[in-house]
């Protein structure tokens, strides 16, 4: 718990002031306890009357979770400017950094930098994680790969905005610092008042990134609700807009015919909702398009055998609806005139009660009325202003959508949610505890995607990340993909259809519902496996592999982009298996004749010192080969 003044001239554990005497927080020595699974290290300030306690302990094994609590004994009121989660030394060998940048539909590229003196941070200040990788940095030694070399990883469980840096000082001594951020005025304690800070979660590895990706896959796992990877099918790129009871029950049928087994009404279901200007907050079935109510559409969906799920955005209000005209005080930035919109939307006000309360009554009368048991919840709009009549609280509207989601699952505990926040906007471990599901990305296309994915995969299991087969040519990229890299694609994570079914070839509608049982014959030990990224962040062609928990089987995945550059491509060498095993591979053809190609009996020293000449050498094609211990 670093403290300046003594010397000190690093990051300090927290920052702030009496509002009364001026006089700084200053903590004293820290206390150290140590309790069986856990050390406590505890101070105070016994001028100003704060206390501050870290409490260090392992999830899930190999995650270590900080988590930090300050309270306020004294008779005056503090400003707090800043206050971090995890402060702690870093390893001497730590010379690069390694952040991500993006934006809308272009998520996950990663930022690699050297690091040997001053701060590198990575910041969220839009009220939500953001596009540019979210609350995660992780520093490496020189030549640090996917499966060889030392990394720490550090990501902040909290949905709003955030701070995660490494600084070394002139010294050589090095901090990294893990924040919420708060905006000036918005953390004021009183008396008795206390405020629990977001936890954060940090992974070592000897082993690569790799080795950071199992533990913290292992700790969302622990943390989220249960992941059914159901093959979905999304209306939104089928139809945007267009929808109606007659056309989303046809959807329905030719989505089934090819395998989906649960069917998402996106966008577009509600009372005036016919473009993206208007309508949002007012959460009543559209008796035009569906005259009686969404019921025959559900029975429908149900008489194929699927599960029905639905598109929300409680968290925002069009200026043209019924929601906003009758409360125009709910808005975040009230009582400001002209207010900015994001998305022609603005922000409702989370942290008020009756806001809270109209927004569980919405939702909740929805899922007692039809049996959804799905809400695909989407987020469309940075928080700005993130004031209420002057006074900051971006951080109490993340708290108050955490609030919400706890309420609405206590009373409908079985139906499963989606984080989307315009793609992949919003996806960390806070909303992860009331998730299934996040949705990486807006940009379906596939070779887009082989990137994304692999970008949030660092953190987040795959299972958890939805990846659709969209349209060809893809609505944002214009790129022709092949139906066969599209599946592939999607295969390596949770498995959706955003296509319109009738304007697929029979050909490709062939290759889709081959790709899908070959999901579903596979999805169950593929959750909770061992994934591996083979191949470097950017290399092609882009290999990644998943292994049972048992070891006893597993699924190669190699997807190439553009052509090779030499007709005789470089082996190709495994990871994560048994060296003295036996391992049977067989290709599995996602389209031709037959649908399985042997390939051989090899050892697993082999395929990991030697492999295999398994490169596709065709752009933008792709080989899925299934692996089985033979001894």
């Amino acid at each position: 718990l670093p403290e300046h003044g003594t010397g000190f001239h690093g990051i300090a554990q927290i920052e702030g002031f009496c509002g009364e005497t001026r006089k700084r927080v200053r903590l004293g020595r820290p206390e150290i306890i140590e309790q069986e699974d856990r050390i406590i290290l505890h101070a105070n300030d016994r001028v100003t009357g704060i206390g501050v306690s870290s409490e260090f302990r392992f999830d899930a094994k190999d995650t270590l979770v900080v988590s930090t609590r300050v309270s306020h004994e004294g008779h005056t009121s503090v400003h707090l400017q800043r206050m971090a989660s995890a402060l702690l030394p870093t390893p001497d060998w730590a010379s690069e950094v390694l952040t991500h940048a993006g934006a809308w539909s272009r998520e996950g590229h990663p930022a690699r930098r050297r690091w040997t003196t001053g701060r590198i941070e990575q910041a969220g200040r839009s009220g939500r994680p953001g596009f540019d990788g979210g609350p995660t940095l992780t520093m490496c030694e020189a030549g640090t790969g996917e499966d060889a070399g030392r990394a720490l990883t550090a990501h902040l469980a909290w949905s709003g905005p955030f701070r995660l840096a490494v600084e070394k000082a002139t010294d050589g001594s090095g901090q990294l610092l893990a924040e919420r951020l708060f905006a000036a005025g918005e953390c004021q304690l009183n008396n008795g008042d206390s405020i629990e800070l977001p936890e954060c979660l940090i992974a070592i590895s000897g082993h690569g990134l790799n080795g950071v990706s199992a533990a913290f896959h292992e700790a969302f796992r622990a943390r989220s609700r249960p992941i059914h990877r159901r093959v979905q099918f999304n209306t939104w790129e089928a139809r945007y807009f267009e929808i109606d009871e007659t056309r989303c029950i046809a959807l329905a049928r030719e989505a089934a015919a090819l395998g989906a087994e649960r069917f998402v009404l996106d966008d577009g279901w509600f009372m005036g909702r016919r473009d993206d200007t208007t309508s949002l907050g007012d959460w009543a079935v559209d008796t035009e398009r569906f005259p009686n109510g969404l019921q025959p559409l559900v029975d429908a969906v149900h008489a194929e055998e699927m599960d029905f799920g639905l598109w929300v955005e409680p968290e925002m209000v069009s200026p043209d609806s019924d929601l906003f005209r009758a409360h125009p005080d709910w808005v975040l930035g009230h009582p400001d005139r002209d207010l900015a919109t994001g998305r022609n939307q603005l922000v409702l006000d989370l942290a008020l009660p009756a806001v809270q309360d109209h927004l569980h009554g919405e939702i909740a009368s929805l899922l007692d009325t039809y049996p959804i048991a799905y809400l695909k919840w989407d987020c469309n709009r940075d928080l700005y202003p993130a004031t209420r009549y002057g006074v900051a609280r971006p951080g109490d509207q993340t708290e108050g959508l955490y609030t919400l989601l706890d309420r609405l699952l206590a009373a409908h505990p079985d139906v499963e949610i989606e984080s989307c926040a315009s793609g992949g906007g919003r996806i960390d471990a806070g909303i992860g505890r009331f998730v299934n599901r996040f949705w990486t990305s807006d940009a379906t296309d596939a070779i887009e995607r082989v990137r994304i994915q692999r970008a949030a995969s660092l953190v987040v299991p795959p299972e958890m990340l939805g990846t659709h087969v969209g349209p060809s040519p893809n609505p944002i990229t214009r790129r022709q993909i092949p139906m066969a890299f599209r599946v592939l694609t999607a295969m390596f994570g949770h498995f959706g259809i955003e296509a319109d079914p009738g304007n697929l070839s029979e050909a490709d509608r062939a290759i889709l519902a081959r790709g899908i049982n070959i999901y579903r014959s596979h999805r169950v030990w593929m959750t909770g496996g061992r994934w591996y990224r083979i191949s470097q962040a950017g290399a092609d062609p882009d290999v990644q592999m998943v292994t049972a928990g048992n070891g006893a089987q597993a699924l190669l995945r190699i997807l190439r982009t553009s052509a090779s550059s030499r007709p005789h491509a470089p082996h190709i060498r495994l990871v994560g298996l048994q060296p003295d095993a036996r391992y049977r591979l067989t290709e599995l053809a996602i389209e031709g004749e037959p649908e399985l190609w042997p390939l051989g009996e090899y050892t697993g020293a082999g395929l990991m010192s030697h492999g295999l000449a398994l490169d596709p050498g065709s752009a933008v094609s792709g080989r899925l080969i299934h692996l089985e211990r033979a001894d």
